[in-house]
C-alpha cells in the first residue's frame, strides 16, 4: 500500500485549501447584493401652476368655482374649489386628482363644464368629477377671457400688475412677485385669481 509522504500530503491539503477558497469566492459573489455603479434619483417634472374659472360670481351664482393644475409634496394635481365668498372667501375643495404627467395646458370643454389638459403631446378631457372620458378634441374650447394683463417692474423692485380689457384699464395692483397669470372670478371684475410660480392670491378691488 502506497504511504503519502509529507510533502505530498501539504500539497494535497494546499490543493483543497485553494479549491475551497475559490468556490467560497465564487458563492459569496453570486449571492450577495450588488451595488450600483450609479445612483438613480427621481426627478419629477416641474408642476406649472395653471387654473381656470368653471363659474364666475355673478348676480344669480354667488359662489366662484375654478380649476387648478397645482404641485403637492412633488406631484401634479387637478383640483376644483368653490370659493366662499360669505366666509373670508375660504377656497373648499370640491374634488382633487393626481395627474400622471405635469400639464401645459388648460381649457373648458365648449358644451359641459369639463376640463381639458395638454399632458405631454395629448388633450385629455376631464368631466366635473374630474374623471377622465373619451371625448373628441373639437369640442375643446379656445381661450377667450376677453381680457389681458401686463407687469411693470417698479424703482422699489416690485411689480405693477395692470389688467385691461377693450375699453380700458380694470385694476392696478402692486405685488411683491411677478405674476405667472390671472383669472377672473366675477363678472363684475371685483374678484381676481392670481397665480406665481409656487403662490397665490386674491385680488378685492
Amino acid at each position: 500500500m502506497y504511504k503519502e509522504t509529507g510533502k505530498e500530503k501539504i500539497i494535497r491539503f494546499s490543493i483543497i485549501a485553494a479549491i475551497a477558497t475559490v468556490t467560497l469566492y465564487l458563492f459569496v459573489n453570486q449571492y450577495a447584493p450588488q451595488e450600483e455603479s450609479t445612483t438613480t434619483s427621481i426627478q419629477h417634472e416641474k408642476v406649472q401652476q395653471m387654473a381656470i374659472v368653471l363659474q364666475e360670481r355673478t348676480q344669480i351664482e354667488g359662489a366662484p368655482i375654478l380649476a387648478m393644475v397645482k404641485e403637492h409634496e412633488g406631484e401634479p394635481y387637478l383640483v376644483t374649489y368653490q370659493v366662499d365668498t360669505a366666509n373670508n372667501y375660504r377656497f373648499e375643495t370640491i374634488d382633487a386628482v393626481n395627474l400622471e404627467n405635469s400639464p401645459t395646458e388648460i381649457q373648458l370643454d365648449k358644451v359641459t363644464d369639463g376640463i381639458w389638459l395638454k399632458e405631454a403631446s395629448d388633450w385629455i378631457y376631464y368631466n366635473r368629477q374630474l374623471q377622465t372620458e373619451k371625448r373628441q378634441e373639437k369640442y375643446k374650447m379656445e381661450s377667450e377671457d376677453g381680457f389681458f394683463f401686463d407687469t411693470e417692474v417698479k424703482e422699489d423692485g416690485k411689480f405693477l400688475l395692470k389688467v385691461m380689457d377693450e375699453q380700458g384699464p380694470i385694476l392696478e395692483k402692486t405685488l411683491e412677485e411677478k405674476p405667472v397669470s390671472i383669472v377672473r372670478l366675477s363678472e363684475e371684475n371685483d374678484l381676481w385669481f392670481v397665480l406665481f410660480e409656487k403662490d397665490t392670491i386674491l385680488l378685492v378691488p
